[in-house]
């Protein structure tokens, strides 16, 4: 199949001012920002409830250790002892409950812009949109958490040889097929007119590549500033909110894509 990629890069761009994407982006990435936090912390409350808070304190802990500054750790750690102790009922109960809707309030402003890139026209009930929207947010977390076991789990499995590679190959591309089911679930499952699915990895690929570039320049930063001073902490804060904005972008440029590839198909055929 070929593909005029000038003219496919001229359209994507132009999408962005016609839909208005980069305003739906900031949206996107400040109803993200209501579940972020706590979805960490629902892990670790659930590690507490299953009695495995040494996989905390023996190896993830372990890892921030060397990963984070001193000042940083110490923030981390003492609200990660808190949840997995006092703290841990309410964020079996409330807490997951609010990141569930924060993820479903993400999803729900997906909505418009979605529907206008695929020219779909809006008729769901509103009590429709928000068990969409829920369902979605439940599974997209499901995957979230799924890719974050593979992440930091495989680093307790020490194969030796061959199986080493073999193991490190199929982690990370379960990882990444996991990180390609959600979002696969939020172009399906998102816009009023379903997408056919032999489209929808067209996206999905693009989106999650943006998505661990992202995350690789995001953790590379936390890793190396300082959390001792004002300006350290405020920039850490900042740089959350540039990065959860450029992975809204990147999953609505591969929206535009998807739709864009479908049409160019279409228009030959």
């Amino acid at each position: 199949m070929r593909v005029d990629v000038e003219r496919l890069a001229k359209r994507t761009l132009a999408a962005f001012g016609k839909h208005d994407l980069l305003t739906y982006s900031s949206a996107i990435a400040f109803q993200v920002l209501y579940a972020f936090m706590p979805l960490a912390l629902v892990g670790l409350a659930f590690l507490s409830l299953i009695g495995k808070q040494s996989v905390y304190t023996d190896h993830v802990a372990h890892t921030l250790r060397n990963d984070l500054s001193s000042d940083a750790f110490a923030l981390a750690n003492r609200t990660a002892l808190r949840t997995m102790s006092a703290e841990r009922a309410w964020w079996l109960t409330g807490g997951l409950l609010v990141t569930i809707w924060g993820a479903g309030a993400a999803l729900r402003a997906m909505m418009r812009p979605l529907n206008a890139i695929y020219g779909s026209r809006e008729t769901r009930s509103y009590r429709r949109r928000l068990a969409t929207s829920l369902a979605g947010g439940a599974i997209v977390l499901a995957c979230v958490y799924g890719a974050i076991a593979l992440t930091l789990g495989g680093r307790l499995v020490h194969p030796s040889g061959a199986a080493a590679v073999g193991f490190f190959v199929v982690r990370w591309a379960m990882t990444l097929l996991l990180l390609l089911l959600a979002i696969a679930t939020l172009i399906r499952a998102v816009p009023a007119k379903k997408r056919p699915i032999e489209w929808v990895t067209v996206g999905s690929v693009f989106s999650a590549v943006c998505w661990v570039v992202a995350t690789a320049g995001f953790a590379a930063y936390i890793s190396a500033v300082s959390y001792s001073s004002y300006f350290g902490a405020f920039a850490a804060l900042v740089l959350l909110l540039v990065y959860l904005h450029v992975t809204a972008i990147a999953f609505l440029v591969g929206v535009v894509l998807d739709a864009e590839l479908r049409e160019q198909v279409a228009g030959r055929r």
